[in-house]
């Protein structure tokens, strides 16, 4: 366990019952901060470190948005949630400073992007895709990842149990929503 102490982190959440479990379980080189991120307040996650091994996000919402506006932090490795029933299309939700996957659609599938448009704006940063975790939710970007984002693609598998749908029908419920081709 010495490598626990080891590190610093950051980590910020919106929602006060996971900040309180958050605070419960990670070590004291962990800093946490409850608060709703934009696009306007993102400064902060800049000045946190002088050299940023991991940044992991997970947001449910404006992914995208965040990645682009965050990538010239130039992290070691980029972990980010995609959004396996938009397939493959090269798209992301249309920016909203207050995003609530639950409130935009009822199923919750309309939220983030898809691997194809988070692959295509890492890969105009000079990352590529290393991995995609086996249950098909985060994608894992690296300067010296070699994967095939149409190839790497996985649907979620719990997305897929928790509705017993497809990720085809997922796609079919949500299409008519808006979206920014990227």
């Amino acid at each position: 366990m010495a490598l626990i102490g080891s590190f610093q982190g950051l980590l910020i959440d919106g929602n006060s019952r996971q900040i309180a479990d958050a605070r419960a379980v990670l070590p004291a080189s962990i800093r946490i901060e409850e608060r709703f991120l934009d696009l306007n307040n993102l400064d902060f996650i800049r000045t946190a470190f002088p050299k940023l091994g991991v940044l992991s996000i997970d947001i449910d919402g404006n992914d995208y948005w965040f990645l682009e506006k965050l990538l010239d932090i130039e992290p070691s490795v980029i972990s980010i949630e995609y959004n396996p029933s938009f397939l493959d299309r090269s798209i992301s939700t249309v920016y909203d400073p207050a995003f609530d996957r639950t409130k935009k659609h009822a199923s919750g599938w309309y939220h983030g992007a898809s691997l194809a448009a988070l692959a295509k704006l890492c890969g105009a940063h000079g990352y590529s895709l290393a991995a995609v975790s086996d249950g098909g939710i985060n994608a894992f970007f690296t300067k010296t990842g070699s994967l095939d984002p149409k190839a790497a693609w996985k649907p979620s598998v719990l997305r897929g149990k928790w509705s017993d749908t497809t990720p085809e029908q997922q796609w079919d419920a949500v299409k008519h929503m808006p979206f920014v081709q990227v």
